[in-house]
C-alpha cells in the first residue's frame, strides 16, 4: 500500500565525480552521513563515474548489478527513497543513460532511459555527441513516491518542454532533473529553464547537478543544484562544491499556486 503524504523531505546531493567509482561512492557516503532524517535522496546524472566513453563502457552494468545493491543499502540505512540520478546501464550490447528510483526497502520501482541525447559545439570548438555512446530511450516514466507523482527526466531533457507537459497532463506534482550540465550552457540556461518548467506546469523541480571538471575531457560542470517551487521560486541552491542539503516540499504550496493562477485548468491544447 502506497503511503500518502503532503510533505516530502528531499535531500539534494551535488558531487564532483571522477573516474574512480569507489572513491566517488566513498565521498558520497561521507556526504550522506550527516543529512539526518529525509524521505528521498536525489543524486546527479552519472554520479558514480565521470570520464571517457571507454570508462562508461567498461563500468556499465545491468539494473541488477553491484551498484544497485549499494544503493539499496543506502535506502535501507536512511529509510529513504533514492533517486540514482543516472547510472551507465547495459542491456545486451546497448548502453543507456538511465535514472533509477529505489523505494525505502531498496527495491527498484521505476527506471527511465534518457530520451534526448545531448549534442553541442563548445566555445573551444569541441563537439559533444552523446549518441556516440548512448542509445536513446523512448518512454516517459512517471513514478509514485509516497503519493507524489514524479516525472523522470535527465539533463538535456530539460530543453524539451513537451516531455514535462506530458507529465503535467498525468497529474505530476514534481519533476526529477538529475544533470551533468556544462558550465558554459549552465550559466546561461540552467536556472531559467528549470524555473520555466516549474512555472508553466506549476510543479516542483528537483535538480541535482554535478560540479567540478570531468578528469578526461576537462569539461567543467555548472553545479548550482536547485530545488524550485511551483511559483518558480528557488527554494534551495548548492552553488559550488560537494554538498548535501535537505528541503521540505509541501503540497499545500502547490495547491495554492494552482488556485491563484489556474493555468492548468485553462489549457486548450
Amino acid at each position: 500500500m502506497t503511503t500518502q503524504s503532503n510533505h516530502l523531505r528531499v535531500t539534494l546531493v551535488q558531487i564532483n565525480a571522477g573516474r574512480d567509482i569507489q572513491a566517488n561512492l566513498g565521498r558520497l557516503k561521507q556526504l550522506l552521513s550527516g543529512i539526518g532524517t529525509t524521505d528521498l535522496i536525489a543524486l546527479p546524472e552519472v554520479f558514480a563515474i565521470r570520464g571517457s566513453d571507454r570508462d562508461y563502457q567498461d563500468t556499465a552494468q545491468p539494473l541488477t548489478g553491484p551498484l544497485m545493491n549499494l544503493l539499496a543499502s543506502v535506502a535501507h540505512r536512511h529509510n529513504a527513497w533514492v533517486l540514482a540520478g543516472s547510472i551507465v546501464e547495459t542491456s545486451g550490447a546497448a548502453v543507456y543513460n538511465t535514472s533509477v528510483l529505489l523505494n525505502r526497502r531498496g527495491e527498484v520501482t521505476a527506471s527511465y532511459r534518457k530520451i534526448h541525447l545531448f549534442e553541442a559545439e563548445l566555445d573551444s570548438g569541441e563537439i559533444i555527441r552523446e549518441s556516440d555512446l548512448w542509445i536513446a530511450g523512448s518512454t516517459p516514466v512517471i513514478a509514485d513516491v509516497d503519493g507524489w507523482q514524479c516525472g523522470m527526466a535527465i539533463c538535456y531533457d530539460l530543453r524539451f518542454p513537451e516531455l514535462f507537459r506530458h507529465y503535467s497532463s498525468l497529474g505530476a506534482h514534481l519533476f526529477f532533473l538529475p544533470s551533468n550540465f556544462t558550465q558554459r550552457t549552465g550559466q546561461d540556461h540552467w536556472e531559467i529553464l528549470l524555473r520555466a518548467r516549474a512555472i508553466e506546469n506549476q510543479c516542483f523541480v528537483v535538480a541535482p547537478d554535478q560540479c567540478g571538471t570531468n578528469p578526461h575531457t576537462g569539461i567543467a560542470s555548472y553545479g548550482n543544484s536547485l530545488v524550485v517551487g511551483p511559483w518558480g521560486d528557488v527554494m534551495e541552491r548548492i552553488e559550488e562544491g560537494e554538498h548535501a542539503i535537505t528541503v521540505t516540499l509541501d503540497k499545500t504550496t502547490l495547491e495554492n499556486t494552482r488556485h491563484r493562477i489556474p493555468a492548468l485548468a485553462h489549457r486548450k491544447l
